[in-house]
């Protein structure tokens, strides 16, 4: 079936991509980019786990610099908004966002997927945190796709960015990932550092009301 990369944060949405790609028979090479973010220690060990329970060829650890302290995401220390001031459903930017962190962080998930001869880069970006991050809408895949065919080597082949969660809300992405056995309890989505989920970030949020509105037992030990 051939081969992938998928762009893989350990959190909820790009492992149940990576699952995806996987149940279809690709072999599966992920790479986790550490670029500041606060959370980055959980989501390496998160990442490591969930190699190998989908059985992944390979995993790819990058590090780069160039975000660090440019976002509350990844100035460490900073404070994260949470509780009642996160708005779920709001299509205003939080101070979370990283700017063109998936502009960048795609582009070198597909020199490493040039490298490797893979035919696709899957991601998990979704409907419910396009509402937000303009970087996760479908819109954003297709123009990046069109870049990738004039980007690569003329004896290469283009990959081509895979987004099967682009039209879901988290509540869909929770219920396909259980029915696919996707590692969800391997998961992090947290944006601070603790032992367990904070609870009350942006992303603890979406990932509780999540499990909730899908009817999905969550798996996740969360702080408060």
């Amino acid at each position: 079936m051939g081969k992938t990369v998928c762009l893989c944060s350990g959190g909820l949405d790009s492992t149940v991509a990576a699952t995806i790609a996987r149940r279809s028979g690709m072999d599966v090479c992920l790479i986790h980019v550490s670029y500041g973010q606060q959370a980055e220690r959980r989501e390496i060990e998160a990442i490591e786990r969930i190699a190998d329970a989908i059985g992944a060829l390979d995993l790819m650890r990058a590090r780069i610099d160039l975000f660090r302290n440019l976002s509350a995401l990844t100035t460490q220390g900073a404070r994260i908004p949470t509780g009642g001031d996160v708005s779920l459903d709001s299509d205003s930017t939080p101070p979370t966002w990283v700017y063109c962190r998936n502009t960048v962080l795609l582009s070198m998930a597909a020199a490493y997927a040039e490298y490797l001869g893979a035919e696709s880069i899957y991601v998990g970006f979704n409907a419910e945190e396009a509402m937000s991050y303009p970087d996760n809408r479908r819109e954003f895949v297709e123009r990046f796709n069109a870049l990738l065919e004039r980007a690569v080597a003329s004896f290469s082949r283009p990959p081509k960015v895979v987004a099967p969660l682009v039209d879901m809300r988290k509540r869909e992405i929770v219920r396909l990932g259980a029915e696919i056995k996707a590692p969800l309890e391997l998961t992090w989505s947290c944006y601070l550092d603790g032992e367990i989920h904070c609870g009350t970030c942006e992303s603890c949020q979406h990932r509780r009301r999540g499990f909730v509105e899908a009817g999905v037992p969550d798996p996740t030990e969360y702080r408060h």
